[in-house]
């Protein structure tokens, strides 16, 4: 079984060395590399050391877009049985491309699967204290809505982490060896080609914008699983990245992904509007700042399902509002 491993990178960063030499010393051999990267000054001096690993590593330009494009790029180019995703500040554990393969060797009807990520450092090598590791992993209690937030869809009923008639997702922090669920993490991701073959993504944001949640939940209208497993570890020392901050984009980000989906379901944008506030207020206690990210993004979600926009006119809009307040 070929397995292709994608890393998207743009200004890589030198961890992207470490990733390198740990993907080296796979106990798995059948596999290459795919690094996306978008051109900017100096890429070159970046990218081509990585060719002296003892890797079959191709680079594929990214000609145009955001983080949307080069998922697209990941999911319709990569060749082989399974695609495995992380990032350019991870590593992986030795045995990480294996778990990932006799995974979907075992469970055929798993389209999408995200393996254990271990953030127990900071990228110097301290390791997180027992308070901060504690609170670290009670960030799911600020996503957990279920009194308020049902499931969508009655096949989401049982899932770890749904999208909730919102549109939003609601994690309801539930663990085991093995579930069903939406927490699909960029950082540690592998799909059956077969389950995201042809599919793109709309493009209706700019930053991370929930794309391991679009992707399952086409696997799942394709009729495969999504699920969360114990085993394929990386390791992702905590520092500051795009999809671990909570900046007003990111937040626009997670609420406008109910537009997304919109495009299947009817959502309901009183519950939406409910949640905003709330996570608002847990967002400025939690910060101790005022950031609006969530109500920029529900005036946005809001007009854009009222009115039928086009992904395009959504982006041009997060993008627009971001400017207005100097985060563009």
């Amino acid at each position: 079984m070929h397995v292709t491993v994608v890393v998207p990178t743009y200004k890589t960063r030198d961890s992207i060395n470490k990733l390198m030499k740990s993907l080296e010393s796979q106990s798995y051999k059948d596999f290459s590399v795919m690094v996306i990267y978008k051109p900017w000054d100096g890429y070159k001096q970046k990218l081509d050391p990585l060719r002296e690993y003892d890797l079959d590593i191709d680079f594929v330009r990214q000609p145009e877009g955001f983080f949307e494009e080069a998922m697209n790029v990941s999911y319709n180019k990569a060749d082989g049985d399974v695609v495995i995703h992380t990032d350019d500040d991870a590593y992986a554990s030795r045995n990480w491309i294996s778990d990932h393969v006799d995974f979907h060797i075992k469970h055929q009807n798993v389209g999408i699967a995200t393996g254990m990520v271990d953030q127990s450092t900071y990228p110097d090598g301290r390791k997180l204290s027992r308070a901060a590791t504690f609170i670290n992993g009670q960030k799911w209690r600020m996503n957990d809505f279920r009194l308020i937030d049902g499931p969508i869809d009655e096949r989401f009923k049982g899932y770890s982490m749904y999208i909730g008639r919102s549109g939003m997702l609601v994690d309801t922090g539930r663990r085991h060896n093995m579930i069903k669920t939406f927490k699909q993490h960029g950082v540690n991701m592998s799909w059956k080609c077969d389950a995201l073959h042809g599919f793109k993504f709309p493009g209706y944001s700019r930053v991370i914008s929930r794309n391991e949640q679009a992707a399952a939940l086409e696997v799942i209208n394709r009729k495969f699983d999504a699920v969360w497993f114990d085993r394929g570890k990386v390791f992702h020392p905590l520092g500051e990245s795009a999809s671990r901050t909570m900046s007003t984009e990111l937040l626009i980000s997670d609420v406008i992904f109910s537009y997304y989906v919109s495009r299947f379901y009817d959502v309901d944008l009183g519950i939406l509007r409910l949640r905003t506030r709330i996570s608002d207020v847990l967002t400025r206690i939690a910060t101790l700042n005022r950031n609006c990210g969530y109500e920029i993004g529900y005036e946005i979600t809001s007009d854009a399902v009222k009115g039928r926009w086009q992904p395009h006119r959504v982006r041009k809009e997060e993008i627009a509002r971001l400017s207005g307040i100097g985060e563009s």
